[in-house]
């Protein structure tokens, strides 16, 4: 067991008790590359909350955030780094010799390790973890755990944006995503609205719908990667959470009396999910490629207060239950056609709820 009082450490930091309870008694081989999958399972906590306390603690300089990466042919750990900036686009395998790219949901696992200026762990931890990873590659296994917090769940937390959003790639690399969900909204006719309004009024309009837009997206575990103008593009781990986020700020805006606007405030929004590639734009995470260019094309062509959305979007499970839901309690349905979008070959199949 490590000497550490964790009552106390954890004060401030939002540890529930459970957690805190594993770490008064976890030895230091358990504060070594701690994996957030396998310790949910052992303390009955959600992921989620898991990982905001780790981040939290990081910040407080009580853990150290390991970003690693393994071999995509292999399977061997090649290194780690502590930041996220220091990821490469490719790697090299010293023990296999294959050349490999980076997926951050595929190959990049992260992990925490107590802090070496809050307690020293010792050398033949790390050496144990070689020998067993070189050990695995002997026996043609791979190293990489069967469940394992990856870099784009770190990454796609809006804690993680808030704690360390300036921790970006250099403008020279990018990362593979394999899978990403992807929302654009967008506000209709904000240009007339400036200029029946003026710049005053219509900046308080679009203020309160941010507002109302960031807490539907934080609330479905999204994060904001950007703003133009009065249009908003946010990123989730599912396709039901984007779609969740969109279906409860289409409530609010209905909701809200907009007054100065005589009438409700109407917004189009697009969901695609689909590879991506993880970028440094502006000092900022951003997604580039096929995928966001198709999100914000079917948000183009979303009719006024609808959600839009991809085939690929309507075929998860989750989201065709979380659907069927609601429009049997909102009377509503879906809507199904074929459009030409903007850079994109042949017809598109959509589909629209409101």
């Amino acid at each position: 067991m490590a000497n550490l009082n964790w009552t106390k450490l954890t004060q401030g930091l939002d540890a529930p008790p459970t957690l805190v309870n594993w770490l008064n008694k976890a030895s230091e081989e358990q504060l070594f590359r701690i994996n957030l999958k396998e310790l949910s399972r052992q303390v009955k906590l959600d992921v989620a909350t898991l990982i905001d306390y780790f981040l939290r603690a990081v910040l407080a300089g009580q853990f150290t955030l390991n970003w690693a990466y393994y071999c995509r042919v292999c399977g061997g750990m090649p290194g780690f780094k502590h930041n996220f900036k220091e990821l490469k686009s490719s790697e090299q395998c010293p023990l296999c010799s294959a050349v490999f790219r980076n997926s951050l949901d595929t190959n990049v696992a992260v992990t925490f390790t107590v802090h070496p200026g809050l307690l020293p762990l010792p050398e033949t931890l790390s050496q144990h973890a070689f020998d067993a990873m070189v050990k695995n590659f002997k026996e043609q296994k791979s190293s990489l755990p069967q469940e394992f917090l990856s870099g784009l769940e770190i990454i796609n937390n809006p804690l993680y944006h808030e704690l360390f959003g300036d921790d970006v790639l250099s403008t020279e690399e990018s990362l593979e995503i394999s899978r990403i969900t992807l929302l654009f909204t967008d506000i209709k006719g904000s240009t007339q609205m400036y200029s029946q309004y003026g710049d005053a009024t219509s900046y308080r309009i679009v203020r309160d719908h941010f507002k109302i837009l960031f807490s539907a997206i934080e609330q479905q575990r999204g994060v904001v990667i950007k703003t133009i103008g009065d249009a908003v593009m946010a990123s989730f781990l599912k396709p039901v959470d984007a779609i969740n986020a969109a279906l409860e700020a289409f409530q609010a805006f209905q909701q809200e009396k907009w007054e100065v606007l005589g009438g409700g405030l109407e917004i189009k929004m697009g969901v695609h999910v689909g590879p991506a590639i993880v970028v440094n734009l502006n000092d900022r995470v951003d997604y580039f490629g096929n995928t966001v260019n198709l999100a914000a094309r079917i948000q183009g062509v979303a009719d006024n207060h609808m959600i839009c959305f991809s085939r690929d979007i309507l075929n998860d499970a989750p989201v065709k239950a979380r659907l069927k839901a609601w429009t049997e309690t909102n009377a509503s349905k879906i809507y199904r056609r074929t459009a030409s979008l903007k850079g994109i070959d042949g017809p598109v199949e959509l589909y629209s709820v409101v």
